[in-house]
């Protein structure tokens, strides 16, 4: 049924397409994978994850030459199942962290210092380090404190560890571009466990696309090679996703999202247009710097199975009605006079499974209860319905919570809309030092705008990193109307004063392009 829809829907999109620019999003969820075509119109289309992103990547190239349109891929849920088995991969975790703290309880401490300044003051034992990577591991973390100041030190252990592993499987820490080091060292673990996935990931849709882009879990995008460098940035992709499709089609700036998937029911507030944002999330029982959207979920959705005339927490198959081979909600819900599918077999099902019709409205009905009940405890007004179940369940939920509701047009397919048209979102940490006359951006030492011994206004160090966080962007294809906004979310300047006489100035600036709606699909 899918591959048909597919295919009719590419087929509309085809005779329909004008010259203006186009965008494909898709999105890889519990159940299916989906896709939206935007450009002047907006289809939609939805595979199951049996074909997963090869097969509609395969599809999509049939009908459009993908290497000559800007796609964007979100991809919650291979870094969410990495990450449901974090400790059965082993990361070997290297920390140079100088003199100070005891961090051995977050990996193994070896030699070298990089200096608050980012001066290199202690360098690597390379035998130490040797040794270090004969311990047999799965993937390797490497963190310097002050890297993101100055990374050659970090570069100087990847060189080594090229030796032992494969560079797929090795994160290096100054990529997450913040200070606070032992949280940067633990993302820098998530990253070592997620980067093979990722590069797997990269490499098939690159042989369908060429450059392509991420979507990430704070509702904004990034070229494929910065995802490759700090994979976590795409954590909870998918919530953020479908928030920001959710507003794009209704408009509507305050609201909760209620997604309504196959294996899981997600719920993520809208606040001013874009998903409320979440700051260092803990991953098994350790903070991190990921940033991505604040969503919860239950674990029901429409493929959750039925047994012993109960909804249980759990995806197995497909829906009867869809060719699978499990009686689910979709299935409970063809009984009690829904058409979904091929729901003559959901009916004869039925009868086999449950018996009296009464049956299966309890089913549907503690469903119904368990999303109204989390509509509830938010203390949500409004709800817009998305998912391949949102326009038949929506009203239902919201009267039973109480509330009022908006189901869009694609509703079924929001969050590959949302990945379509987001636009790209950049975080740059800038380290200027006129005394030395060194600029780091993101730890990578570069020429420096600002000349040796001069005092640079507080402005001019603002301007040089909002500069160069535009001059990224627009290098990876962003538009100017896309990167004219630029927020500044930290700066911290002082004068280095020496024998009674100003030497210079350093200054710490973190500049970003935040998320939003694309310009150009505006």
């Amino acid at each position: 049924m899918w591959t048909g829809l597919l295919i009719k829907n590419i087929k509309v999109f085809i005779r329909h397409r004008l010259a203006n620019p186009m965008v494909i999003g898709i999105d890889v969820g519990g159940t299916n994978t989906d896709a939206a075509i935007v450009g002047d119109e907006i289809v939609t289309v939805k595979l199951p994850n049996e074909e997963g992103i090869g097969g509609i990547l395969k599809k999509l190239s049939d009908y459009s030459d993908l290497k000559r349109e800007k796609v964007i891929v979100s991809t919650s849920l291979p870094l969410n199942l990495i990450l449901s088995k974090f400790n059965e991969s082993k990361t070997l975790t290297l920390l140079i962290p100088g003199p100070g703290l005891n961090y051995a309880s977050i990996g193994k401490i070896v030699q070298g210092f990089v200096n608050h300044r980012g001066d290199i003051v202690e360098n690597i034992d390379e035998k130490e380090i040797r040794d270090a990577f004969k311990e047999k591991a799965d993937n390797v973390a490497i963190a310097s404190k002050f890297s993101v100041r100055n990374a050659e030190i970090e570069y100087r252990v990847l060189e080594i560890a090229k030796d032992y592993f494969d560079e797929k499987v090795i994160a290096l820490s100054h990529h997450i571009g913040m200070l606070n080091f032992p949280l940067r060292a633990n993302t820098t673990v998530v990253n070592a466990k997620l980067s093979k996935t990722v590069y797997e990931l990269t490499d098939l849709i690159k042989s369908y696309t060429g450059d392509f882009f991420y979507y990430k879990g704070d509702g904004g995008i990034i070229p494929y090679q910065m995802a490759l460098k700090n994979p976590s940035e795409l954590y909870n992709s998918s919530s953020a996703a479908v928030a920001v499709g959710a507003y794009y089609l209704t408009k509507e700036k305050n609201a909760l999202v209620l997604d309504i998937g196959g294996t899981t029911t997600d719920f993520v507030v809208l606040e001013n247009g874009m998903p409320k944002i979440a700051e260092k999330i803990e991953i098994m029982g350790r903070k991190t710097l990921i940033r991505c959207v604040d969503s919860f979920s239950i674990p029901f959705g429409g493929d959750s199975v039925v047994e012993d005339g109960k909804l249980k927490p759990c995806r197995e198959d497909r829906a009867l009605a869809f060719g699978g081979s499990k009686f689910t909600l979709t299935d409970a819900l063809n009984c009690i006079g829904y058409d979904i599918g091929d729901s003559k077999v959901s009916r004869r099902a039925g009868k086999e499974t449950l018996g009296d019709v009464k049956n299966a409205e309890s089913i549907v009905d503690s469903y119904i209860h368990m999303v109204s009940e989390a509509i509830k405890s938010v203390e949500a007004e409004r709800i817009i319905g998305t998912g391949y179940l949102a326009k038949i369940l929506t009203p239902i939920i919201a009267k039973k919570a109480n509330v009022s509701f908006l189901i869009p047009e694609h509703s079924e397919a929001a969050n590959a809309v949302g990945v379509a048209v987001s636009k790209i979102s950049l975080t740059l940490y800038a380290r200027f030092d006129t005394e030395i006359g060194r600029v780091t951006f993101n730890g990578i030492i570069e020429s420096s705008p600002f000349k040796q011994g001069s005092l640079p206004e507080d402005d001019e160090f603002v301007d040089a990193a909002i500069k160069k966080v535009r001059d990224i962007a627009l290098s990876y294809g962003a538009v100017e109307e896309e990167v004219k906004d630029v927020k500044v979310i930290y700066f911290n300047a002082y004068t280095v004063v020496r024998g009674g006489i100003k030497r210079g100035k350093i200054a710490d600036v973190i500049v970003q392009i935040e998320p939003g709606i694309s310009s150009v699909l505006v």
